[in-house]
């Protein structure tokens, strides 16, 4: 790939005081295209009105008149942002549908940097007015959702048309290149939370469902399952057949009933088996339980006991149940050293939380600053396919509902995300996880 191109990043006076927002936008522009930001560059990059002449310009929308700034940071103006939204604002938000209105010689037809923001760092999640039954920011309350039915990757699609700009290329190179994670989140370690659980729920199968072959089943399940060794050990063995290191999040110490408390009551199996697992090259991270995506205490006190149990230290994961504050929780995860977090996904539909497919440095919404932490969405999570809580899909399905993100991986040298869980021995998930492994690796 040629070298950078250097560029330089002009704002019209309004839009200063939201600098350090549209700087994060520009680092990842930066991140996904061969740009450099220089101060002497002679090339321009004009954001708001007034362009010097030969910039390129980008009209803005959401700065300033779509958010507000108060002494806990930055936040959406939900009013103005709805007329944003509807093409009502000074400048279009979203870009046209027809790929060749994005872009008209130097200048483009929407606020792609605004977009970027928007989408990366979650903005759209702060204070928002309804959260669904686990306290979390619900799909169908996403841009993405009202406006284009899925989880698109429309920061990707924004920094390809501001590199296009830029470059004066139609398909400008990308700098990032296509990586496959394969994660595995820990949520039970034997087949079973609490040892009583499986008896308990037996008694209702034969008494309340008069069903004796699935209490008969569920027992087998739990107590004969030879977890955790079964399948972490068929994971392991799946990932090295691929030249591919799985990630493994386990839990902290933790007695809430959303968790598991294994690593109260199992410490000296779960040291056994991370050990294992490190030793096999694979990665030991961190899933913090159900009540710390707001509590930064409870988070590094699980944090602390998780590792002294290990005797490693964990520095990625993603959070329990998938809950998140974007103006809480990724702050405690940079503040807390933590290098990568994966816990931006919807397990309504197959897609990018966070618009990118890619890497992107996190953002303190209440510090209004870029963050060392790194995040990336997981764009496909085997409960969120299979099982009925969300979806229940075919195999073939599945694989079908998996092949856009797939294809957008691949396209803009993104990181695919993929979710499977530890402790699933039957189809149609195991099948599906399987022949998925074949098409992504």
């Amino acid at each position: 790939m040629s070298a950078p191109l250097p560029y330089r990043l002009s704002l019209a006076p309004e839009l200063e005081r939201f600098r350090p927002e549209i700087e994060h936008a520009c680092a990842f522009l930066d991140r996904c295209h061969p740009l450099v930001r220089a101060s002497e560059a002679n090339r321009i990059l004009h954001y708001g009105p007034d362009a010097p002449a030969g910039a390129v310009a980008v009209p803005a929308g959401l700065f300033p008149g779509g958010v507000r700034v108060d002494g806990e940071g930055i936040h959406l103006d939900r009013t103005a942002f709805a007329a944003l939204e509807d093409g009502k604002g000074r400048a279009p938000f979203l870009p046209p549908d027809d790929a060749r209105r994005r872009r008209q010689g130097g200048a483009l037809a929407y606020d792609a940097l605004g977009l970027i923001f928007f989408l990366l760092s979650r903005l759209e999640e702060r204070g928002a007015p309804a959260l669904d039954r686990y306290g979390r920011f619900p799909y169908a309350a996403s841009l993405a959702a009202r406006r284009y039915g899925a989880a698109p990757p429309l920061a990707d699609q924004a920094a390809h048309d501001l590199a296009a700009a830029l470059l004066e290329q139609d398909d400008p190179p990308a700098a990032s290149r296509y990586e496959l994670l394969l994660t595995h989140d820990v949520d039970m370690l034997k087949g079973y939370h609490r040892p009583w659980e499986p008896l308990r729920n037996a008694a209702g199968d034969v008494v309340k469902r008069f069903d004796p072959m699935r209490a008969i089943r569920r027992l087998g399940d739990s107590y004969l399952s030879g977890e955790p060794w079964g399948t972490a050990r068929d994971i392991m063995g799946a990932s090295e057949k691929y030249g591919v290191p799985s990630r493994f999040y386990f839990m902290g110490p933790s007695e809430n009933s959303m968790d598991s408390p294994y690593v109260l009551r199992l410490p000296r199996l779960l040291r056994q088996l991370s050990d294992e697992m490190a030793s096999r090259g694979h990665i030991v991270g961190y899933h913090p339980c159900f009540a710390t995506a707001n509590d930064a205490g409870e988070w590094r006190r699980q944090r602390e006991g998780l590792e002294t149990v290990l005797g490693r230290p964990v520095r990625e994961g993603r959070q329990h149940v998938l809950r998140y504050s974007a103006d809480v929780t990724p702050d405690i995860w940079s503040d807390a050293g933590m290098t990568l977090d994966l816990t931006l996904g919807w397990p309504e539909v197959t897609g990018f939380r966070s618009g990118t497919c890619r890497r992107h440095a996190s953002y303190s919404l209440r510090r209004r600053q870029t963050l060392p932490l790194e995040q990336i969405s997981t764009s496909i999570m085997d409960f969120g396919l299979f099982g009925g809580k969300y979806r229940s899909l075919t195999v073939d399905a599945a694989l079908a509902d998996c092949r856009g993100v797939i294809d957008a991986c691949r396209k803009f040298g993104g990181s695919l995300v993929v979710l499977f869980h530890t402790g699933q021995r039957r189809p149609p998930v195991t099948s599906f996880y399987e022949r998925l492994l074949a098409i992504v690796a």
